[in-house]
């Protein structure tokens, strides 16, 4: 394994990552300053099914198609134009039923007016569908600067574009403002679609020109659904928890306490998961091109991630209120007894910065060598314990369940992935 360009890889996506959390603070940060925390509460309802049908759709077929362009990058044309025929379809399906289902959608959230937002959001699904073809192609001949490059367009389209409209259309209401908000997501994602396209289209001039021809592949689509679908269903579980999370907490607790939670908290503690993320996505395309994977040293990316992300947890332990009071201050301001939440909230889930980091990390090696059931059979057990956790005790201990049961969730994903990992070893060395 070239350490140097797995090195090279993690360092564009994680500085892409960086700045895109960085431009995604100053997203959400200001937009929490606009429109509160009820604004907030109305704005997450939306994501987490959103996150869900986007993995349902595309969430699998970045890393299948990567991990297929390693084995086979003389058919790399062909695998690009039958993910996109394949992913185009899918989504525009389901961003047609999106749209169509809006309004069910709202009333069983118990939010009738924020049918508007699931028909802003509606477009998305069908753009990121391509974008992930795209972005499959590319990281899967080790090229990360394309999906960097895409990924930072769409956060500057979102912010600049995504406040500018919540401001304007805050004199009509917050619902009128989110849904502006939300309208710029859907523009960032159509951008970030045609910078890939252009993108792709220079590669291939550039290219020399080979025997593979885009052409209709049935079998191909087999192969890429085979490695999609495990993939797919294992990125469903959390999201799909959030999910839960965003029928089943309104339903219980005031919406600004869930916007706490879900905003306020869940974007620090997200902002450091993106360098583990970096060396998970630019790991896996090397691994799977290794012929003796078992050669493959694994534990550096696995210690070094960890380091960082004990490092990154402590930080968000010990400075909690002040960044909360620096980031947060309008959204905060004469509401003492919900800051003093949103510092407990933040207390308990900066453990999970630690936990989330290693998981990624592992699960990449693991997918790397076939061995994708497991992850998926990790965030099962995780995400049941999560559930039932909530299910008991929101009642008793308010936001704080959800806290704790996030912690519970990855708790157990990663103890799973890590014995997987031990047994994966064993069995290679019984088999040398």
């Amino acid at each position: 394994m070239k350490l140097n360009s797995i090195a090279k890889g993690a360092a564009i996506l994680s500085a892409a990552g960086i700045i895109c959390r960085l431009l995604g603070v100053a997203f959400r940060i200001p937009l929490s300053n606009i429109v509160g925390n009820y604004g907030v509460g109305l704005y997450q309802l939306v994501f987490p099914l959103y996150s869900l049908l986007l993995i349902i759709s595309s969430a699998g077929m970045p890393i299948a198609i990567s991990k297929i362009i390693s084995r086979k990058p003389q058919q790399k044309k062909q695998i690009l134009f039958n993910s996109i025929i394949v992913l185009g379809v899918t989504g525009l399906i389901i961003s047609i039923l999106l749209v169509i289902f809006a309004k069910q959608i709202a009333i069983f959230q118990n939010k009738q007016g924020a049918y508007l937002l699931y028909f802003a959001i509606a477009p998305s699904v069908f753009l990121v569908c391509l974008i992930s073809a795209f972005r499959g192609y590319f990281q899967g001949q080790k090229n990360m600067l394309p999906t960097a490059v895409s990924q930072i367009v769409e956060q500057i389209v979102k912010v600049a574009l995504g406040l500018s409209l919540a401001l304007l259309l805050l004199k009509n209401g917050v619902l009128w403002a989110i849904f502006g908000s939300i309208i710029a997501v859907s523009a960032s994602e159509f951008i970030a679609c045609i910078v890939l396209l252009v993108w792709s289209k220079k590669t291939k001039k550039t290219e020399k020109k080979t025997p593979d021809r885009a052409k209709i592949d049935f079998k191909l689509i087999k192969e890429i659904f085979k490695e999609a679908l495990p993939i797919t269903l294992m990125s469903a579980v959390f999201p799909l928890c959030l999910m839960f999370d965003s029928f089943f907490v309104p339903q219980n607790l005031p919406i600004n306490l869930y916007g706490i939670s879900s905003g306020a908290v869940h974007t620090l503690v997200n902002l450091p998961t993106v360098v583990s993320l970096g060396v998970a996505t630019a790991l896996l395309p090397h691994l799977t091109s290794q012929k003796q994977k078992s050669k493959t040293n694994v534990r550096n990316p696995i210690v070094l991630v960890g380091i960082f992300a004990v490092v990154c947890g402590a930080i968000m332990f010990i400075f909690a209120p002040l960044i909360l009071n620096l980031l947060y201050h309008g959204a905060f301001k004469n509401k003492p007894d919900e800051f003093t939440l949103a510092v407990k909230l933040l207390h308990i889930e900066s453990f999970l910065i630690i936990l989330i980091c290693l998981q990624q990390v592992i699960t990449s090696i693991l997918q790397a060598k076939d061995r994708s059931k497991w992850p998926l059979i990790a965030l099962l057990l995780g995400g049941t314990a999560k559930v039932i956790f909530e299910l008991t005790l929101i009642n008793k201990i308010g936001i704080q369940a959800v806290s704790y049961a996030n912690l519970i969730c990855f708790t157990v994903a990663l103890s799973v992935n890590i014995l997987a990992l031990i047994c994966c070893k064993k069995q290679t060395k019984s088999v040398t």
